[in-house]
C-alpha cells in the first residue's frame, strides 16, 4: 500500500473511533434522561403527610410538622387491654385492664407487680381514698372491691348493674360509682352505705371527674353528654345539667382546667336510622356493638306489626373529638 492509502486509511479509523465515542455519549445522556429527573411536589395537609413514614416527626391536625415527644416503654403488663392508669398519693403509678381483671403496680424500672386479680372480665377503673386505700371497679356484672396494704380484697360495693365504667371519690369522701346499662350514677358513704345519686335518661354514664367547685362532671352514652351534677339542698341526690351534647355517640374521658374549662374526649357515630314502615319487619337478627363493648341483640318482631329500626353492626366509619367547653358555657372542637 502506498504512503497515501497509509493516511486515508488512518483517517478513516480516527473519523470511526470518534463516531463511536459520541453514539456512547448520547446513549449514556440518553438513558439518564429516562432515568431520573429533577423532580417538585408539594404537601401541606394532614392527609397527605399521613401517606408518608414519620420518624422523629408529629403531624399536627392543621397539616403542620413539628419535633415529636420521645415515647419509651415502662413496662409490658401481663394484659390484653390496660383500661385506666392512676398515681397514689406517694407517686407510684397503677395500671388496670383484663382479662382477667387485673390491677398493676409498677415500679420506678417499669416492673409490673400483681396487686389485684379476680375472675371478672376487666378491670375498669380505679380510684384511691384519702388514706391511700386502693379501690378497684370490674366489669360486666361487676362490683367496687377495696383492696387492703397488704392485697385483701373485700367486696365494698355491689350496684347489681351490667356494668361499672368509672369510680371518683369526692370532697367529702364518699365514693362515686358510674354504671350502665341503667345510666346510674351511685354514692357510697365509707361505711359501705349507697344510694342512687342521679338516674339518667342515657343508658351509660361513662366517665367521671370534678370540677372546682366540687360539681360531678360526668359523660354519657349514646347521646354523647356532658352533664354537671349538682346535689340537690337536704337530699342526697343530684340536679343534672346538660353543659354540651357533642356530636359523637361516646364520650369517654374528661379533664378539667385551672381556668374551669372542661375538656371532653367523644367517640364513634351516632345512628341516624329512618324509621321501617308497617309490615317491613326485618328478617333476620342483627347484633350492635359499641366501643364501650355494649352489645345490643335485635331480633324480628313476630305477629307485633309495629315499625322496626334497623341496626347496622359495625358502621363504615368510626371516628372521634376533642372538645373544649369554656367556663362561660362556649363549646368548642379543639380536634377531629
Amino acid at each position: 500500500m502506498s504512503e497515501r492509502g497509509i493516511r486515508v486509511s488512518g483517517r478513516i479509523a480516527k473519523q470511526g473511533k470518534l463516531a463511536l465515542v459520541a453514539v456512547c455519549f448520547f446513549a449514556t445522556c440518553a438513558g439518564l434522561a429516562t432515568a431520573e429527573h429533577t423532580r417538585r411536589w408539594r404537601q401541606s395537609t394532614y392527609d397527605e403527610f399521613l401517606k408518608g413514614t414519620t420518624r422523629g416527626i408529629a403531624v399536627r391536625s392543621d397539616g403542620r410538622l413539628e419535633l415529636a415527644p420521645k415515647f419509651t416503654q415502662l413496662a409490658d403488663a401481663d394484659a390484653s387491654y390496660l383500661w385506666a392508669l392512676k398515681l397514689d398519693s406517694k407517686g407510684t403509678l397503677y395500671a388496670s385492664g383484663g382479662s382477667p381483671a387485673k390491677v398493676f403496680r409498677l415500679d420506678a424500672s417499669g416492673k409490673a407487680l400483681t396487686v389485684f386479680e379476680s375472675n371478672e372480665l376487666s378491670a375498669q377503673a380505679i380510684a384511691f381514698d384519702a388514706k391511700g386505700t386502693l379501690y378497684v371497679a370490674t366489669s360486666p356484672d361487676g362490683k367496687v372491691y377495696r383492696v387492703s396494704a397488704s392485697g385483701e380484697k373485700t367486696v365494698f360495693f355491689d350496684p347489681k348493674t351490667k356494668y361499672v365504667w368509672d369510680i371518683a371519690f369526692g370532697p367529702d369522701g364518699v365514693l362515686y360509682v358510674a354504671t350502665g346499662d341503667k345510666g346510674q350514677i351511685f354514692s357510697v358513704a365509707p361505711d359501705g352505705k349507697s344510694e342512687v345519686f342521679y338516674a339518667s335518661d342515657e343508658a351509660h354514664i361513662r366517665v367521671l371527674t370534678f370540677d372546682g367547685k366540687g360539681n360531678l362532671i360526668v359523660g354519657t352514652e349514646p347521646s354523647g353528654r356532658v352533664l354537671r351534677l349538682t346535689k340537690a339542698k337536704g337530699a342526697g341526690t343530684a340536679e343534672g345539667f346538660v353543659l354540651y351534647e357533642t356530636p359523637k355517640r361516646e364520650v369517654t374521658a374528661l379533664a378539667v382546667g385551672q381556668d374551669g374549662s372542661i375538656f371532653a374526649a367523644a367517640i364513634g357515630e351516632r345512628q341516624h336510622n329512618a324509621a321501617v314502615s308497617p309490615g317491613a319487619v326485618p328478617s333476620v337478627t342483627t347484633t350492635t356493638i359499641t366501643s364501650s363493648g355494649n352489645v345490643t341483640v335485635v331480633s324480628p318482631a313476630q305477629g307485633t306489626g309495629q315499625p322496626q329500626t334497623p341496626f347496622v353492626a359495625f358502621p363504615p366509619l368510626i371516628s372521634s373529638g376533642i372538645y373544649k367547653i369554656a367556663a362561660d358555657g362556649a363549646p368548642e372542637e379543639l380536634w377531629t
